[in-house]
């Protein structure tokens, strides 16, 4: 379990990662998982920062219920909680490297097209809304990196900044809680884990905090140009991690 000086590093890096997903509606999991990985075997990694991601995407839902349409992300949400198994029981198996690039890779490319304003047909069509959601939450169940994904859809339907907030508050959220009782069933969740996010819960509150001072000083176009700025500095960060490693 954490504590000491490796306590201190992960609750401000939490805090850093809440203000991210409190502002933009997604990113938390690609601020956080490289620190905490520096200090947790990579299963604990990925369970906790999926609970801490869940358990404050419930205030950012409650924030933005007004601006939630369910016509919108039922398709992301069924998609998403049909790849939560999946996910969940490749986290034993999976190959994180290879998998980690593939992901990084596509999700960089559809980030190019979107500044460049390139309509990608795939996130146009009526069974994108799905595909987006299984392949956001396998990556996500099994990597912790699969938020951009589902944040390069959502920004390429061209909603308001809220809806986007609120319709990735809630996709993230069912499968979310989905994975988690999934992650108990499969035995990955342990005492040591439930007191580590119960430790960087204060983290949370802190970030949450400055996303709403950020959030409110926002105009649409801001929150595209940040929101495609975190997509793409967090891939190539990603994408060069893995390949260093190789």
């Amino acid at each position: 379990m954490l504590s000491g000086l490796e306590l201190v590093i992960a609750l401000v890096t939490v805090a850093a990662g809440a203000t991210v997903i409190g502002t933009v509606g997604f990113g938390m999991a690609l601020v956080i998982a490289p620190i905490l990985l520096l200090f947790l075997e990579p299963r604990s990694a990925v369970v906790i920062i999926n609970s801490l991601i869940s358990i404050l995407l419930i205030f950012i839902l409650f924030q933005t219920r007004r601006h939630l349409d369910l016509r919108l992300v039922w398709g992301m949400a069924l998609g998403g909680l049909l790849a939560v198994p999946i996910g969940v029981l490749a986290l034993d198996s999976a190959n994180p490297t290879v998998l980690r690039i593939t992901i990084a890779v596509l999700i960089l490319c559809l980030a190019l097209f979107n500044v460049l304003n390139i309509q990608v047909p795939l996130t146009r069509r009526r069974f994108s809304g799905p595909v987006f959601g299984f392949l956001t939450s396998l990556s996500t169940t099994t990597l912790s990196i699969g938020g951009p994904l589902a944040a390069v859809y959502v920004m390429a339907q061209r909603w308001p900044r809220e809806v986007i907030r609120a319709s990735l508050a809630f996709y993230f959220l069912v499968t979310g809680i989905a994975a988690f009782v999934l992650y108990a069933w499969a035995g990955l969740v342990e005492w040591d884990t439930i007191a580590s996010i119960g430790i960087l819960l204060p983290g949370l509150v802190v970030g949450f905090g400055l996303a709403n001072l950020t959030a409110q000083r926002m105009n649409e176009q801001l929150f595209r140009y940040v929101a495609t700025g975190v997509i793409i500095i967090s891939s190539l960060v990603t994408l060069g991690r893995e390949v260093v490693r190789l």
